[in-house]
């Protein structure tokens, strides 16, 4: 089988770096100690079965990642990549979750016992060991990196002096992070979903983004800038119930604690008038939607898209790996995609399906026209077909499209045309200078087969390793 080789030969180069790293060691043997366990099913593989292929695939690009991000940390020339170790805790977790979706996958197709090294209560209490161990390494040297300091600022200067501005940037690295390493983490203003009193919310008059069934204002939440979701078309329901809904829902996002995810403050049900207001207050990201940001005149690179992919895929990813197994968001397109001044891109709208449902008295017709272009071809073709992962998969894949093409899907066509192109696998064409591996994974979410469609996992595995490349290129030229 193609992929065994290659993964064998990954692993190798991956064992060599981890006996090179200069820092993160403890988290980097422990990667290598599950990799090893995860080799010895692999070794076993006779046939070329499509299911064991196809996580043999996913685990090729894993390993690809993996040995990219410990070689970060074999690199002697610059201080500042020892200071970013601190910054790739998520990214270890990442390495870490996707080891153990493998695993699961190997194990079902395999019927191997791999369950105990990656077993979650395990694997969080050797996380933690772990980190707190190269966290202490690491403090010894970013204090005897500061100590030095002063007395290299002559020395700095002089090699300035002489053309060697690289020093010069090193110094200012060492002085931004450690200086942001002891500062204490900043402290949101509400720290759980509640219900919130309205004479505790400011909102601006003029919504800032407008969808049919919701309007975003600026606001505040005791002066602290948020935003706040106000839902339309609100039909005449049990209030009590809807606030009982509400409130069990908004729960849930406890859960949901990524840099991709847009995070929620609280839940408002203002009844002062006639008009009940529902409203969520959440993160203020000042760019709006994705499809805004797409839809506008801003320049963005490759690198810029494929980061912006990256951020999505990641916040998708988050989703489906929650605390609630499996949870979907049912909803997927780039208004869903909410983008800060960074360009950071974040996933919203997952909280209140089922709020949503209960007090929406929107327009079936007019709702399926907007949704046409992200419905996979199973559930064009059957009503009646469980919506599954793959389902939202395909829906991504439509969201990458517009990344890479920054034009509407299917624009200019009937819902009925839409309906046969997609069920005669019809794809939409990517631009001409698309990457041919973003263009691979692209075609791959949008296959009509969703067999063939990689999960959310494997997605945000092979964006990490096209950016990789594209950052590298972009560097050397």
């Amino acid at each position: 089988m193609e992929y065994v080789e290659k993964i064998f030969n990954v692993a190798k180069d991956i064992y060599s770096l981890c006996n090179e790293v200069k820092v993160n060691h403890k988290r980097c043997r422990r990667l290598k100690a599950r990799i090893e366990c995860l080799l010895k099913p692999v070794e076993t593989i006779k046939n070329e079965e499509l299911t064991v292929a196809k996580a043999l695939k996913e685990m090729l690009g894993i390993l690809e990642n993996a040995k990219d991000f410990i070689e970060s940390f074999t690199n002697k020339c610059r201080f500042a990549k020892v200071f970013k170790a601190y910054e790739i805790k998520e990214d270890f977790s990442h390495l870490n979750e996707r080891l153990n979706d493998v695993a699961l996958a190997l194990g079902l197709a395999l019927q191997t016992e791999l369950a105990s090294i990656f077993k979650g209560e395990t694997r969080k209490r050797e996380d933690k060991q772990d980190i707190e161990e190269d966290e202490r390494d690491l403090d010894r040297v970013a204090k005897i990196l500061e100590e030095a300091l002063h007395s290299m600022e002559e020395r700095i200067q002089q090699a300035v002096n002489d053309g060697m501005e690289e020093i010069k940037m090193d110094l200012k690295d060492i002085k931004r992070i450690i200086e942001s390493y002891n500062e204490k983490p900043s402290v949101h203003p509400v720290q759980d979903i509640v219900e919130l009193k309205s004479e505790d919310i400011e909102m601006q008059n003029k919504p800032f983004l407008e969808t049919d069934n919701f309007k975003y204002y600026k606001g505040t939440l005791h002066k602290f800038p948020v935003a706040i979701k106000r839902f339309l078309n609100v039909g005449f329901s049990n209030v009590e119930e809807i606030r009982k809904i509400f409130r069990k829902e908004a729960e849930t996002m406890k859960h949901f604690e990524s840099p991709n995810i847009v995070r929620i403050y609280g839940i408002c049900i203002d009844e002062k008038d006639s008009d009940i207001k529902f409203l969520i207050v959440m993160e203020y990201l000042e760019l709006g939607s994705l499809r805004t940001v797409l839809q506008g005149k801003r320049q963005l690179s490759w690198q810029t898209c494929v980061r912006m992919a990256l951020d999505a895929a990641s916040g998708l990813y988050r989703m489906h790996q929650s605390i609630e197994k499996f949870k979907l968001h049912c909803s997927i397109d780039s208004t869903r995609f909410l983008v800060d001044q960074g360009l950071r891109v974040k996933l919203g709208d997952l909280e209140l399906a089922k709020t949503e449902t209960s007090i929406r008295r929107t327009s079936a017709t007019s709702q399926g026209s907007k949704k046409m272009p992200f419905i996979s071809p199973q559930q064009l073709g059957n009503i009646n077909y469980p919506y599954d992962k793959p389902c939202e998969v395909y829906s991504f894949g439509i969201v990458l499209w517009e990344i890479a093409s920054r034009i509407l899907p299917f624009r200019g066509f009937t819902d009925e045309e839409i309906h046969r192109k997609v069920c005669e696998k019809m794809q939409e064409p990517l631009p001409s200078d698309c990457p041919n591996d973003l263009r691979e994974l692209i075609d791959e979410c949008r296959a009509y087969d969703p067999f063939e469609r990689p999960k959310a996992g494997a997605i945000v595995d092979r964006l990490k390793n096209i950016l990789n490349r594209i950052s590298t290129v972009t560097n050397e030229s």
